[in-house]
């Protein structure tokens, strides 16, 4: 298949759901990511052609049906929605405490009051998939002064498949006139490169 979004769509839909029965929670790095006016393109698209038996994301960020459940619950969401939506008897815990940006998600954006200073953290975890014995080191790509993003800790060391990191992406911003600014985070051992868009929304 060498173009055609309406063949290509079912395709790559299909490859998707092949991976995720080897990487149950895998993420794309983009390909020949195109520019736009968002800095390096953040909220661009890529195009290009996907390999299945190469593709080994070596990290993966997994959130189950429980952590969306916990999202629409710290958005709100009351036990009758919550139903409506999982279709099943799920209920809210008496006990959650949270935000929406804690879901467990590669991407990571803010919506902020324009021209107002903040500072925001966004816990994550990743599993490892690839190799043993691998170590990640996590570099920021960010393009706009006024964005101050930082990522504890910066290295992530794993001795086994499928063992577990947390990490915290930390963001703070001195005042921005433009309404969407990004940036992004690259986690690499040398041979996966594992990135997440981070976009701040000023509104």
């Amino acid at each position: 298949m060498l173009s055609g979004t309406s063949m290509s769509c079912p395709h790559v839909a299909g490859l998707a759901a092949y991976i995720k029965t080897f990487h149950p929670v895998s993420i794309a790095w983009p390909m020949n990511g195109t520019t736009s006016a968002y800095n390096d393109g953040e909220l661009a698209f890529g195009a290009g052609h996907v390999d299945p038996v190469k593709a080994n994301p070596g990290l993966v960020y997994e959130a189950f049906k429980v952590h969306y459940i916990t999202m629409m619950c710290n958005m709100g969401y009351n036990t009758k929605t919550v139903r409506l939506v999982s279709g099943d008897n799920s209920s809210c815990p008496q006990d959650t405490k949270g935000s929406p940006k804690d879901l467990n998600y590669p991407s990571i954006e803010v919506k902020v009051e324009a021209k107002k200073s903040f500072k925001v953290e966004f816990p994550r975890t990743v599993t490892n998939v690839g190799c043993t014995n691998a170590s990640y080191k996590a570099k920021v790509i960010n393009t706009n002064s006024h964005i101050k993003v930082e990522v504890n800790p910066d290295i992530l060391s794993f001795k086994e498949e499928k063992d577990k990191k947390s990490f915290v992406v930390g963001k703070g911003l001195d005042s921005v006139e433009a309404p969407v600014a990004a940036a992004s985070l690259v986690w690499s051992d040398g041979t996966h490169s594992v990135r997440s868009p981070i976009v701040v929304y000023a509104i």
